[in-house]
């Protein structure tokens, strides 16, 4: 996946990317690019101007506050939920769009439609046929034994008929063999495999674009303020080549 991005990028693109925490971590980080022109950002308010401006093409949101950085996304573009598809990668460089990733996401069954639906999108930009699978709190047979659990399993299989996409139940090992988009039962889950992949499991971040805007050209990146400088680069990537869809 990372090979199809990096074919897909626009030199001539201008990606903001915003600095508030460890400044100097997003400037190194822009100077490394080499692949696009970087500008570097110090205020929310600021870098969505930028965009709407016309004055860069995408954003990635760096090292920015959160909670200031969606209420101007959320003022400035009128919504009032946002979608995020994560690109993740195993130690093995075995990489995946995943979702939800923010512990409030992915709460009830047209939320998981809407990220079905929007992986199947993000998926078509890169004319990657999409393999998609979601995950519930247990095996079919576990039906039952949890009303939590059985609530998961029959939205995941709810899902399968609709879509015709795969039920991989709770085994995520078996999820990862053949998809390119995996949900998660909902966003605390999501947010747990997110964190243990990347933090205890040697894996990979890549920044999470923001949907429904992505529908609509408008292109942000979501990345962790606490991220390795790679990340930012490698999200930067990730916007250039959305953007140039």
């Amino acid at each position: 996946m990372l090979n199809i991005i990096k074919s897909r990028i626009d030199p001539d693109l201008t990606i903001g990317i915003g600095a508030f925490e460890n400044p100097e971590k997003i400037e190194d980080a822009a100077n490394s690019v080499d692949f696009c022109n970087v500008r570097v950002f110090n205020s929310s308010a600021k870098i969505i101007s930028s965009l709407k401006e016309g004055k860069i093409d995408a954003i990635v949101r760096g090292t920015l506050q959160s909670s200031d950085f969606l209420k101007e996304v959320k003022n400035n573009y009128k919504i009032d939920k946002i979608y995020r598809i994560g690109l993740l990668g195993t130690y093995d460089k075995k990489y995946f769009f995943f979702a939800p990733l923010g512990i409030d996401e992915g709460e009830d069954l047209k939320e998981k439609e809407m990220f079905v639906e929007y992986a199947k999108d993000l998926l078509k930009r890169f004319k990657v046929e999409p393999k998609i699978s979601v995950l519930s709190g247990g095996r079919t047979k576990d039906l039952g034994r949890s009303e939590r659990v059985d609530k998961s399993i029959l939205e995941a299989e709810a899902l399968t008929e609709k879509y015709g996409i795969n039920h991989a139940e709770i085994l995520i090992e078996n999820a990862i063999k053949n998809s390119n988009f995996i949900l998660a039962p909902d966003g605390i889950s999501g947010n747990l495999v997110y964190r243990t992949l990347i933090h205890l499991g040697c894996g990979s971040s890549h920044g999470a674009l923001y949907y429904p805007l992505a529908i609509e050209g408008t292109i942000i990146v979501d990345t962790s303020r606490a991220a390795p400088k790679e990340e930012y680069i490698s999200s930067i990537a990730l916007a250039n080549a959305i953007k140039n869809y």
